[in-house]
């Protein structure tokens, strides 16, 4: 009911009652990851959650971006109940209005000339946009960039189909490695994507980046309803939570998409998903229109994940090997989980008395 009186205030951002230990959670806490799509952030703030912490997201009137934790330090009430005037996140208690800098810049209850501290703020964090999403960290900023999708460079944000983002009960690691993982694909999308379910699916080839392991390999989708498709997939796995996904098949047609899983807590992940479809002549049915079939493709193959994933036993991901048994076509899987213990996680600090 009441804190200690011999309690301090904490200046730790991460949640006691995180599931991810204190060292993963410095660690991660120094990437980007997207917390919103940036065309559905208008007038209205919104919420969004990131390594356990609470945010409140909101548009400033220059149409910069706020993202602050989402507890106003007058009262803790969430600031994402409020709403946004002149570009400022008012409280829903007080009123107490903050910008996106997270200074407070007005106190109803002090009146309108009153000066008002440097210490009246919220904990605030950097924003970025790229690539249509609103990114941010919750560390050391300068550690780390936002990953590099080379092939989505310089196309307009009108032109990128997004997956509408859904809340994947896995960690962002489990979902990361379910992607990419072609053993599953004609067991569990035998309808989606199809393939032979009674032949040996080949393991692609691996090759490492200092901050990324890349899969290139050969596919033959057998979706209902259409003959046989050879396509090329490329999953180039960038640390430690995205995928840059290419896939060609044999008329030249090229997608180019991500998939971005932003870590909730422990075992939750926000997946962002966006699609480019390259046609291959102008003859073509419209970009839009193949756009869209895509899409609901994906919504598809993600269901199929998910119903599949809700028997997951083991909700951490192990970062050895003796935790599972692992077939070849598991090879990214390993090279994956090798650059994640390369980072420093799944580490454990022994603590000396």
């Amino acid at each position: 009911m009441f804190l200690p009186l011999a309690s301090s205030r904490t200046t730790s951002l991460r949640p006691a009652s995180s599931g991810i230990s204190p060292q993963d959670w410095a660690i991660l806490a120094d990437f980007w990851y997207p917390v919103a799509i940036g065309r559905e952030l208008t007038e209205k703030p919104r919420r969004a959650t990131l390594l356990d912490v609470d945010l409140v997201l909101f548009r400033g009137a220059d149409g910069g971006i706020g993202i602050a934790v989402d507890a106003c330090p007058h009262r803790h009430i969430r600031l994402s109940g409020g709403k946004v005037i002149d570009g400022q996140i008012v409280c829903p208690f007080h009123g107490l209005r903050f910008d996106i800098s997270g200074q407070c810049r007005h106190v109803p209850a002090l009146g309108r000339d009153h000066k008002l501290p440097a210490s009246y703020r919220v904990r605030s964090f950097p924003a970025r946009e790229r690539y249509g999403l609103i990114w941010t960290c919750l560390g050391d900023a300068g550690h780390h960039d936002i990953p590099v999708f080379p092939n989505l460079d310089g196309i307009p944000e009108g032109d990128l189909g997004f997956v509408a983002p859904r809340l994947w009960e896995v960690s962002a690691a489990r979902q990361v490695e379910n992607f990419c993982d072609l053993g599953h694909l004609p067991i569990v999308h035998a309808t989606t994507l199809g393939g032979d379910k009674s032949g040996a699916v080949k393991p692609g080839r691996v090759e490492q980046a200092s901050d990324s392991v890349v899969l290139e390999a050969d596919y033959v989708e057998t979706p209902a309803d259409s003959p046989p498709r050879p396509c090329k997939f490329t999953y180039r796995v960038i640390l430690p939570f995205a995928i840059d996904f290419t896939v060609r098949d044999p008329s030249n047609d090229v997608m180019h998409a991500y998939n971005i899983p932003s870590p909730v807590s422990a075992h939750r992940s926000m997946v962002f998903q966006s699609i480019k479809i390259l046609p291959r002549e102008a003859g073509h049915p419209s970009n839009a229109r193949v756009q869209k079939a895509a899409l609901d493709v994906f919504a598809a193959i993600n269901q199929e994940d998910i119903d599949v994933l809700a028997g997951l036993m083991l909700p951490d991901m192990p970062l050895d090997q003796h935790h599972e048994i692992h077939l070849p076509v598991d090879n990214i899987c390993g090279a994956y989980r090798s650059k994640l213990r390369e980072l420093g996680l799944g580490k454990v600090q022994i603590s000396v008395e």
